[in-house]
């Protein structure tokens, strides 16, 4: 008689719940080094170009001069932002926080590519390249590259949750908790980035119950309310309100009437109007990828996961422009670019080792189509960022030559006393102040020392009279001597389209 041998089954949980991610190790560093030169994002990283709201969060308490803004003073919740100024952005430079900023980026494109290809997304070797390039060259994130000093502490949370993601997944409570506090982080850094760590938790998340999947979804509206909890109790704290103070330029307009309702309603829709019309290749795209997950059964289930995250981000910003009338800007929608790139990946997911029939059939012309959808994405958003970048770049060396043109003067000699003229019609306009303070900021840089300041009535009567009499188009204007030192006023050019 012979005794049967038994075979030993591994337990749920010893076995790997997650694959291991395809075996190119170079291919992820590679792509992103390249991409990153190819978009010109090097550029602004070594030489930046910063925008006027984001040079206060780069200097010390003594130089804040471009505009009324002090960490300590702001109070829209961004607390976070708060400890990393303290620690960090204070003691650097505008290059060093680009530099920074462009780091944690890759950091954060490397963590959503690997999460894809633990979540079964393994495409081949072109096909998994576009992939890359096409999660890295948003044509939403690259209008943020120009506030490093403000929004790095949100990529470095992004980055660290999406690097997480894959342990976490391997155990509920871990999950769950990751999903809190990379909410809870967002929010007190930059909100939108929160929605992007929800949708890769979800693709990652495969077709599990949907039990679970809401449970994340919750979890991670409940980390937005503690965020909010802990922004108001710190504002209670140290504001001595409790409550968010949104900037007047944001033009807030409280729920307090039913007339209030339809006037931010009507923002509302007004503004995802003007959203897909300036990204309505991007929804087209989004589009064709959600028809094709649809028809495609082994698709439909996660794609369906999916949407429901865009859902609640799209609910999540109607009630936020209901209640306080503020409106979220194109730049700020970072989940419409997922919202194209995440359907078309999940087309390429892998498939039975067996699999034949009519479905086995439409699995080639698929990846086809989503190699072909993903190609788009990475041309578009490619050019997109180089004509971006390129724009800013082109201003920062435009008001560097000014800089350098107001601030000569002969060895030995004190430096000039440099003001700043505008054209008042464009001195109350929004692109008018921002350029502005990037002149002023182009000045400080120059010479390393204070800020300058707008010229007087008198000086700027006088640099008016002389640009009439003299009808060549010159930034700067010398005015003589005063105290022992030239007078210098450099005139803010027009602002540029986009801006």
């Amino acid at each position: 008689m012979t005794t049967p041998t038994l075979t030993a089954v591994p337990s749920a949980r010893r076995t790997r719940l997650l694959p291991a991610p395809p075996r190119r190790r170079y291919l992820v560093p590679t792509v992103l080094a390249v991409v990153f030169v190819v978009t010109e994002g090097l550029a602004q990283a070594v030489t930046p170009f910063i925008r006027n709201d984001d040079w206060p969060f780069l200097l010390p308490p003594h130089l804040k001069g471009v505009l009324p803004i002090s960490y300590w003073d702001k109070s829209e919740g961004r607390w976070l932002n708060t400890v990393w100024w303290t620690l960090i952005g204070q003691h650097g430079s505008a290059t060093s926080a680009a530099l920074t900023y462009a780091v944690a980026y890759v950091l954060l494109v490397a963590g959503m590519w690997r999460v894809l290809h633990h979540a079964g997304i393994r495409p081949g070797l072109v096909t998994d390249v576009l992939l890359g390039v096409a999660l890295y060259a948003s044509a939403v994130w690259v209008q943020l590259l120009y506030w490093p000093g403000t929004l790095t502490p949100s990529v470095v949370v992004g980055a660290v949750a999406l690097w997480l993601l894959p342990w976490a997944a391997r155990s509920r409570r871990r999950l769950l908790l990751l999903v809190l506090l990379a909410e809870v982080a967002a929010v007190l850094t930059y909100p939108p980035v929160g929605v992007v760590v929800l949708a890769f938790a979800v693709v990652l998340l495969r077709t599990a119950p949907w039990r679970r999947v809401l449970t994340v979804v919750a979890t991670w509206l409940g980390g937005f309310a503690l965020a909010v909890l802990i922004a108001y109790s710190l504002n209670w704290l140290l504001n001595g309100h409790f409550r968010l103070q949104l900037a007047s330029w944001r033009h807030p307009n409280p729920l307090t009437s039913f007339q209030a309702l339809l006037v931010n309603a009507g923002r509302w829709f007004s503004t995802v109007g003007e959203l897909w019309a300036l990204q309505w290749w991007i929804g087209l795209i989004a589009l064709v990828g959600i028809v094709l997950g649809w028809r495609d059964a082994a698709v439909r289930p996660r794609l369906q996961r999916l949407l429901v995250v865009f859902a609640v981000a799209i609910g999540m910003d109607a009630a936020q422009t209901l209640v306080s009338g503020v409106v979220t800007e194109a730049r700020g929608q970072l989940w419409t670019w997922p919202f194209a790139v995440l359907p078309a990946a999940l087309l390429l997911v892998r498939r039975p080792e067996r699999e034949d029939g009519p479905a086995a059939r439409t699995v080639a012309p698929t990846r086809a189509a989503a190699t072909g959808l993903l190609a788009i994405l990475a041309v578009g958003g490619v050019l997109a960022w180089r004509g971006d970048i390129a724009m800013h770049q082109a201003v920062r060396q435009q008001y560097a030559a000014i800089a350098v043109e107001a601030t000569a003067h002969e060895p030995g000699t004190p430096s000039p006393t440099v003001i700043v003229f505008q054209d008042p019609r464009l001195a109350a306009t929004r692109s008018g102040q921002i350029m502005a303070s990037t002149l002023m900021m182009a000045v400080h840089e120059e010479q390393g020392g204070a800020i300058p300041v707008r010229c007087s009535p008198t000086d700027c009567f006088d640099v008016a009279t002389r640009l009439a009499l003299d009808p060549e188009d010159r930034n700067v204007v010398r005015l003589g001597t005063v105290g022992g030192r030239d007078l210098v006023a450099v005139v803010v050019p027009t602002p540029p389209s986009g801006i």
